[in-house]
């Protein structure tokens, strides 16, 4: 028994024999009141329960008393609202015993002449949390380039009030606000749009998506939709097989170094071709080249240097590259070399193997190398494989052959990928090793990610004498809560290309951090850190050691962006001479970006730094850093990009930098312009005065050659059937090709590439209200080589549905009647031809109109209240023929409950 006691002026007590657990909103109770006494109970005895506003008494039970009774149990069935917001609610009973006087007239009080007890019992709805989403509203099919829109019903059927975001990865949601509110109950309807590209496909499915992300930790709920797309261009017929290139030229000014400093200015002309696809119809040798000179320049500028590449692959199973290829054999030994020669790789079921001669272009200190590997796959997701090369270097004014021999083996799963190696080297009389490790474990609750390199003095791989260990580990403590530790020790020679642009500064930094997410749109990060780098470049520009606490917070919005990070510590200035201590130093970074109209993004970048880590003489100084972006994107054929910066932080000088850099690209389809020009810094050209300007003007003309023509092509020829309707004039589209039907409603479709194609028909505006194809538009056809296909689409006058729900009232009367409120409707018509969905107008009613005829079925539910009502009859099966309304009525009840007594116990059924 539960003591929930009440007192009053006698010994008699009520207690509550029974507590409940937590209620779920629109159920029912039970409640066991025990009134005890420790003499005989008085012989008037008057109970009265008092019930929450809009809570109901469904049935009751009054002992049967007897002379000397000492104790007596009432019994009580409580209702709870359907829509009843979650908390503690108190439910009041009282007992009074003795005979009652009359009351005061004026405040309604009622004096009892003998004993009174009242208890409060305190009983708990539990929270449902219950948010649905239906699509409402969605096209049969979408032309190429026009704007999809999809219309979702959003219903919060849960007992709370829910806050939310709004999410479309695929297009944006139409009058979208920060956030929505849903009161229990309550419903809107939300369009997401978006544009469709236009591609060279023939048939293909566009995707709309909606995500409702709800507060605290409610899984999200989502909803995707597939519909047809097909391509709204008049496109001819091309009876050529055609080979896509790109021919032109460009002109180039680039001036290394400024003028007073002994720069450099080079000016030049260019030829380019490049072209890439595959040489026959059944897609078995492809081929992608590139032809670009003469070389003019002394030093790779970007896109300036000669290049004469070939890659031909045959089934993706064998691929040569000739000329000018990037190297990438392994992680220690050649992990990226542009250079000349030759490259053959092949697969196979269970083995692979690559062979290569190169001659590197932009790294003086390797003439000649050659090798391969065999690689043995153990499964899919599992190999291991035996690396040779050997490299010509040239290392501190000596030249020499290193030989180098690796033992790699990889894993690659959805949670756990590994890459190892273990490689020896042999050179001048020496032997050395080389070891790499990069692993990522990814869990629901953990991550941890770990890189290590170690090359040996004496081998001359891609690294020599290097040391790097970098690893991570994060805790997901929520969906939205991250913690984790990191640290970086970084010490690595990197044999880098010198049109990289890049150096590697000496790094150890230790690392503590929280990521919070609250949704989708904000991101704070929070870490300390204790850290030295250290420039390797000589004279070197920094070095310092410092430890410090680091704040940034990320805004992502269709409309905006904005990133701020906030830092404060103390550094130490290694390069200062005689400084021993320790300085404050903070800084503060912000980069909004605003999008302006939908084709144009304008952004800023702000810091200040206050710090002596660039000081040579160690004093506290005031940096600022300012800048600026655009972006703009008008008809997808003319892209323009702007950036600005005054300048960069020592530190971040190790890669190249842009402190002026604008582009515009217009795309004519066949003619493509581009201008481009900037100032930026190269970290490893041997100037005084590294400030680079360049200027590039390019031209490229778009060509398919002919190959031969076309084999193996098919034909589609079909005919609009039916009576009584117009069938000239009527749009036929096959994939992107079109056919306007003549007065017979006949199309034809010749020289049709083998392929699946959407079929669609867009009917004649005059003569066809009402009229609709019988089959299901578009219809996907597939054309076979040396083929006809006949279409028929028959044509038939649509029908249509009209329907109305009645609200009954409940069978029971009196205590037990159950709750009279109407709730919220939907119904769906389904068929294979589609489907459709729609609610109740404010008389109950709901139509379908031109609805294609046949068999349809039909359904009528309660979102989120199926166990309170019960629908009769709530799925049925149709015939809508044509020119024909059906009417239907559905009827909808109560849910309702009945309770039966025995001596001993109750039992609680549910009717229906």
């Amino acid at each position: 028994m539960t003591g929930l006691n009440g007192h009053g002026q006698s010994p008699m007590t009520v207690s509550l024999a029974n507590m409940p657990g937590t209620i779920v909103p629109g159920g029912h109770i039970t409640l066991l009141f025990d009134v005890k006494s420790p003499s005989s109970l008085p012989d008037s005895l008057r109970e009265e329960i008092q019930l929450p506003e809009k809570w109901r008494l469904l049935s009751q039970r009054r002992p049967v008393r007897t002379s000397g009774d000492q104790s007596v149990r009432y019994f009580y069935v409580v209702g709870t609202p359907a829509v009843c917001a979650s908390g503690i609610y108190q439910v009041k009973f009282t007992v009074r015993a003795g005979d009652v006087h009359t009351g005061d007239v004026h405040t309604g009080d009622v004096h009892t002449g003998d004993r009174q007890v009242t208890t409060h019992v305190p009983l708990t709805i539990g929270q449902i949390r219950n948010v649905e989403l239906f699509v409402v509203t969605q096209p049969e099919f979408v032309r190429e380039g026009d704007t999809l829109r999809l219309t979702y019903l959003v219903r919060n059927s849960g007992n709370n009030a829910e806050k939310f975001l709004l999410k479309s990865d695929r297009g944006h949601v139409e009058n979208l606000t920060d956030s929505l509110t849903l009161e229990p109950g309550a419903d809107t309807n939300v369009t997401v749009s978006q544009v469709i590209p236009v591609t060279d496909n023939n048939a293909w499915q566009a995707s709309s998506n909606l995500s409702v992300m709800m507060t605290g930790a409610a899984e999200p709920v989502y909803s995707v939709t597939s519909i047809p797309v097909f391509s709204s261009k008049v496109r001819k017929i091309d009876r050529y097989f055609r080979f896509p290139v790109e021919v032109g030229g460009a002109y180039l000014s680039y001036r290394y170094g400024g003028r007073r400093y002994g720069g450099k200015q080079f000016t030049a002309y260019q030829y380019q071709a490049t072209g890439k696809g595959f040489l026959d119809q059944k897609e078995r040798h492809y081929v992608d080249f590139t032809i670009r000179g003469p070389n003019q320049f002394v030093f790779p500028a970007v896109g300036t240097y000669d290049q004469y590449s070939l890659d031909y692959a045959f089934r993706k199973r064998l691929l040569i590259s000739a000329g000018d290829y990037v190297l990438q054999l392994n992680n220690l030994m050649e992990f990226g070399r542009f250079g000349r020669g030759l490259r053959v790789e092949q697969q196979f079921k269970k083995v692979a193997y690559t062979v290569f001669y190169q001659k590197a272009r932009f790294f003086m200190n390797q003439k000649d190398s050659f090798g391969g590997k065999f690689v043995f796959k153990i499964n899919e997701s599992a190999n291991v494989g035996v690396h040779y090369a050997s490299k010509n270097v040239v290392f501190h004014d000596r030249r020499f052959w290193s030989h180098l021999t690796a033992l790699a083996a990889n894993v690659h799963t959805k949670e756990f990928n590994l890459e190892s190696e273990a490689s020896a080297g042999q050179a001048i009389g020496e032997t050395d090793y080389g070891a790499f490790l990069r692993l990522q474990l990814t869990k629901k609750w953990v991550s941890i990610t770990s890189n290590v390199i170690y090359a040996g003095k004496h081998f001359y791989g891609f690294y020599n004498n290097s040391r790097l260990f970098n690893n991570n580990i994060g805790f997901n403590i929520t969906r939205k809560l991250t913690v984790g530790a990191s640290n970086n020790f970084s010490d690595i020679n990197p044999s880098l290309d010198a049109n990289l642009y890049s150096v590697s500064p000496k790094d150890r930094s230790y690392m503590g951090y929280v990521s919070y997410a609250p949704d989708q749109r904000n991101r704070f990060f929070l870490f300390y850190s204790k850290a030295e780098r250290k420039d390797r470049q000589q004279p070197a520009s920094f070095h310092y050691s410092e430890n410090f606490s680091n704040f940034s917070y990320n805004l992502t919005s269709p409309k905006f962006t904005l990133f701020y990070q906030g830092r404060y510590g103390y550094s130490k200035n290694h390069l200062a001479p005689d400084n021993d201590g320790r300085n404050e130093s903070f800084s503060n970074q912000l980069q909004p970006a605003v999008r302006l109209f939908p084709w144009i993004w304008v952004g800023g970048y702000f810091e200040h730094q206050h710090t002596s880590k660039f000081s040579t003489s160690g004093v506290v100084e005031n940096l600022f850093f300012y800048g600026g972006n655009a972006r703009v994107s008008i008809k997808r054929n003319l892209y323009a990009g702007f950036l600005y910066r005054n300048n960069y932080a020592p530190d971040e000088l190790y890669v190249r930098r842009s402190f002026l850099d604008a582009s515009v690209i217009l795309d004519l389809k066949r003619h493509v312009f581009t201008l481009s020009g900037g100032r930026s810094y190269i970290p490893n050209v041997g100037n005084t005065d590294q400030n680079t300007l360049f200027f590039n003007v390019r031209y490229a003309l778009r060509l398919n050659v002919p190959l031969g023509r076309k084999k193996n092509i098919g034909t589609v020829k079909g005919q609009l059937t039916g009576f009584g309707y117009r069938k000239q004039g009527n749009l036929i589209q096959l994939g992107s090709h079109k056919f306007m039907t003549d007065s017979t409603g006949m199309f034809s479709f010749e020289g049709v590439a083998p392929d699946r194609y959407y079929l669609s028909i867009t009917q004649n505006e005059s003569g066809s209200e009402g009229v609709v194809p019988v089959v299901r538009m578009p219809m996907l056809v597939d054309v076979r080589p040396d083929s006809l296909n006949v279409v028929e689409i028959p044509l038939t006058r649509t029908g249509s549905i009209a329907g109305r729900i009645e609200f009954l009232k409940a069978k029971q009367n009196g205590l037990s009647a159950a709750l009279t409120e109407k709730p919220s409707v939907l119904v769906k018509l389904t068929s294979e031809n589609g489907s459709y969905l729609t609610e109740l107008n404010d008389k109950g009613e709901f139509s379908f109109r031109e609805i294609r005829p046949g068999t349809w079925a039909i359904s009528v539910f309660i979102p989120g209240g199926a166990d309170r009502f019960v629908v009769e009859e709530s799925d049925r099966q149709l015939t809508v023929e044509s020119d024909q309304t059906l009417d239907l009525t559905f009827r909808i009840r109560p849910n309702e409950k009945r309770i039966h007594f025995s001596e001993r116990n109750f039992e609680v059924s549910v009717k229906k």
